[in-house]
């Protein structure tokens, strides 16, 4: 009678002795684990990092309100299901100092410290007492030190006004990155003035449900109360987690699947013998299970460590760890968010699945006779469906060799095409993801402008000499560390409107009418002597020029021979995907105005410049000379690159500096970026940025700050996402080579004697290559058309998810990036195809016939 106690046991045997199908499994689940790990814990990382980046810039709050009255505001403040408020009364005062134009805003300190902390001093207490952030002060010719008078005017009445300075804030990142020179001071009593209230619910409560309720309470409008865009929503990071959790599962468990597939079907016989002695098809079923559960166990939690030290790394190599922002008025860090219930979920619902495949597996092995697992019977069900005797060529007949050899196991032929195919799909998303990544980083850095290091610009610009002086330029580009600076100078024009000219009426009209009821006038008319509209000539330097080349959609893009009457016309576009109503810098889509390269461009600029005047906007400036001139444009770009907060609707024009120089000498850089040395460390960057700062203080509404943070942030966003594509990348491909490995090693060992026979009677080690040659590429190219079908939904997907419809890019089918996963997958194929096993050679062909395999 057989023991079946230590009959059980017998799975520690199996462990032990079939090293090679162990291993194979540990790492199929170990691989898994640590995969799923690093996805999870990364992407909640992520999503909070993004978040509190978010939360810098669009402030903590879940939403604000405004127009508010002190009764309404008492209504909030004594709401229960309300975290907190923050107020700001009134909108802004302009005031002026040295130069420069400066926004005071009065606010309580929940307002004033949502996104910033005080860093030395106190908050103001009283009227006449204000803080500000560093780099504003230092803007405006201020040195950051307090308890100390400034003095600013207002710059609608002339009335000077003393404020004292009683606190320094950290910088703010919404306003450095737009250039808003900020004061704050506090709310004044017994106020007439509405009030802007930024509200932050309790965790518990029901957003939508309650900004319902808010509405009835407050007796506002639905219009007043708007959401703010970094309010966290955990809905659709759940559904980002069942979707990334789903797919990994599937490829893994499919990998798997194969691996433990070809495990147990090598070992057939064995289970066969153990049945002949009087093992019964429940222990067999039992010890099965044994084993698969005695690898997990081991797996899994080596997996999972792997997978949060890795998701570590990653951290610590982003920088991401030793980074602080400000909100609330408290230092908040970064730290890895470990979503545990999210991986124990993933541990269960694996190990249910992997406990129905071994039972599948225990019952499939046991339902054959012990005769027949012995035998071999049960692994040679395929049908002979080619005749190799009605081949007319030696190529012809191991060709049919190869294609009855796929057939007779399809199910093993079948999960290495199901193998293949996941991993060209997986691959070609993957590569798709990394494209619109660097589209999106891209985008970002044109839609911030964060084109240098340190960035000297103006908010609006009217007249040629507004700006930095060539003087301080010129002191600038001769400033120790200052490795490059690109500059634009420039000034208002009117460009004749020629007829025939493709344009979209219906917005321009419709802009044009909103501008003239805004302000009396719009951006186009009849000045006069000509039908016109309004635009720009900038003048940009050498470098600057060399920056546009990447932007160019039409014409020559050789632009370092600039003519003094070739042009570079910058036309925004329409959104096609119909995301977007504004037009703005789209690489896609259609211009609002249909100019070409080749085309001619007439314009005319007051000879003297004067166009900081009513009479200029409004085109009344009748008395005025005009000098006209005629350009050829060289080329159309997508971005205009410089900052240019004027951003006119119609094409904006661009030539080189020295063409502005000559039209006007006196002429001011609006815009300036420069590129420190690449080896200077943070105290040489922090005085390179008070120097700059002090020299574009000189000049009037000139706001300069430091780039480096926004950038090293958009830039570490990017690689920190390419590092998730790169790891996925490998840890699946180490999957898709063991599984395809271990289903070679199969096939083969299950035809050595048929192999062996055909060797022993005349066939050579190359014709048995190529009939293997023959059957993998068979395989591969059935799983490339299968990965070609899946693809599309995929990618589609993928663009779906991403941001690349909201930045104006259409769906386009990675052809080039599939063409090169499915060679890459073929090459493989024929890589495996001239490992043959050691039992085909020559010296071991008795042996081979006489092979239980």
């Amino acid at each position: 009678m057989f023991n079946s106690e230590k009959g059980i046991k017998l799975h520690r045997y199996f462990i032990k002795n079939y090293k090679k199908n162990t291993i194979a499994i540990f790492f199929s689940f170990a691989l898994t684990f640590m995969l799923l790990t690093v996805m999870l814990v990364l992407i909640h990382t992520n999503h909070k990092i993004s978040n509190i980046q978010l939360k810098t810039e669009f402030t903590p709050s879940d939403c604000y309100v405004d127009g508010l009255s002190g009764e309404q505001i008492e209504l909030l403040q004594n709401d229960p299901e309300i975290k907190w408020t923050a107020l700001q009364q009134g909108t802004y005062d302009l005031y002026g100092h040295n130069g420069q134009k400066v926004y005071l805003t009065k606010n309580d300190d929940a307002a004033i410290t949502m996104m910033t902390k005080i860093t030395d001093g106190r908050l103001p207490q009283k009227s006449g007492e204000i803080v500000a952030e560093r780099w504003v002060l230092l803007n405006l010719g201020i040195e950051p030190v307090i308890d100390q008078e400034v003095s600013v005017i207002n710059e609608e009445t002339g009335e000077e006004k003393e404020f004292k300075l009683v606190g320094i804030l950290s910088d703010s990142y919404g306003n450095k990155k737009y250039g808003l020179l900020d004061l704050y001071a506090v709310m004044e009593e017994n106020s007439t003035e509405s009030y802007l209230a930024y509200i932050r619910f309790q965790d518990s409560v029901n957003y939508e449900s309650k900004v319902k309720t808010l509405q009835k309470e407050l007796d506002v409008s639905s219009e007043q109360i708007k959401e703010c865009p970094a309010r966290e929503n955990p809905g659709e990071l759940y559904l980002i987690d069942v979707g990334i959790i789903s797919v990994l599962l599937l490829i893994c468990l499919v990998v798997f699947y194969g691996v433990y597939r070809i495990a147990v079907l090598s070992r057939v016989q064995q289970y066969g013998i153990l049945r002949a002695v009087g093992m019964k098809r429940r222990q067999i079923c039992k010890m099965v299970l044994l084993e698969l559960y005695n690898i997990y166990c081991v797996s899994v939690p080596i997996g999972i460590l792997c997978g949060l030290c890795i998701a570590w790394l990653v951290l610590l190599i982003s920088g991401d760890r030793s980074a602080e922002v400000y909100l609330c008025n408290e230092t908040v860090r970064f730290r890895l968010v470990i979503p545990v219930w999210q991986i124990m979920v993933c541990v269960v619902v694996t190990f249910l699945l992997i406990s129905v495949i071994g039972y599948m597996f225990g019952k499939k092995v046991t339902r054959f006779s012990a005769i027949d697992m012995i035998s071999g019977k049960e692994t040679e069900e395929g049908k002979r469906l080619f005749h190799i005797q009605n081949a007319d060529s030696k190529t012809g007949t191991l060709f049919r060799m190869s294609c009855k050899y796929i057939v007779k196991d399809l199910k093993t032929s079948g999960f290495v095409i199901l193998t293949i195919c996941l991993g060209i799909t997986l691959f070609t998303g993957l590569t798709y993801k990394a494209k619109t990544l660097e589209l999106y980083r891209d985008d970002t850095k044109e839609m911030y402008y964060l084109n240098g290091e340190y960035a000297l610009t103006m908010l609006y610009f009217d007249d040629a000499r507004a700006g930095i002086s060539r003087q301080n330029a010129a002191k600038i580009e001769n400033l120790e560390g200052i490795k490059a600076v690109k500059t634009s100078s420039g000034f208002p024009i009117r460009v004749i409107d020629e007829e025939g000219v493709e344009r979209n009426d219906t917005y321009y009209n419709e802009r044009n009418e909103a501008l003239k009821e805004l302000y009396g006038y719009g951006k186009s008319g009849y000045d006069g002597k000509n039908q016109i509209y309004k635009s720009m000539l900038l003048g940009y330097n050498t470098d600057a020029l060399e920056a546009l080349k990447k932007y160019v959609v039409e014409g020559d893009s050789n632009l370092d021979d600039l003519g003094e009457d070739e042009i570079i016309l910058s036309v925004l576009r329409m959104d096609d995907t119909k995301n977007n109503e504004l037009p703005g810098y789209y690489k896609e889509g259609t211009p609002l105005m249909g100019y070409h390269a080749g085309d001619e461009i007439s314009i005319k600029y007051r000879k003297d410049l004067q166009t900081n005047s009513s009479e200029y906007e409004a085109l009344e400036d009748y008395d005025a000379e005009y000098v006209y001139k005629t350009y050829r444009v060289k080329v159309i770009v997508s971005f205009p690159y410089m900052f240019d907060c004027n951003k006119t609707l119609y094409p904006l024009l661009i030539t080189a500096d020295r063409y502005v120089q000559e039209i006007a000498p006196e002429s001011g850089i609006q815009c300036m970026y420069c590129d420190g040395d690449a080896d200077m460390d943070l105290s040489r960057q922090d005085f390179l940025e008070q120097q700059l700062i002090r020299i574009g203080s000189v000049n009037s509404n000139v706001s300069t700050r430091s780039l480096i943070a926004e950038t090293k942030q958009n830039e570490m966003f990017y690689h920190k996402q390419m590092v998730y594509i790169y790891g996925i990348s490998i840890i699946t491909f180490i999957l898709v080579m063991i599984n395809m490995i271990n289903n070679f090693r199969y096939r083969m060992q299950k035809r050595t004697r048929e192999i062996c026979m055909l060797r022993a009677i005349g066939m050579s080690v190359s014709m048995t290559k190529r009939v293997m040659l023959f059957e993998n590429l068979i395989l591969g190219l059935a799983a490339v058309l299968i990965a070609f079908v899946l693809s599309h939904p995929v990618l589609k997907y993928l663009y779906g998810v991403s941001d690349m419809r909201a930045f104006g890019h259409e769906f386009h089918f990675a052809y080039i990036e599939f063409l090169f996963v499915a060679t890459g997958a073929l090459v493989i194929c024929i890589f495996l195809s001239f490992g043959i096993l050691k039992s085909w050679k020559t010296k071991q062909i008795t042996e081979g016939i006489g092979s239980f395999e």
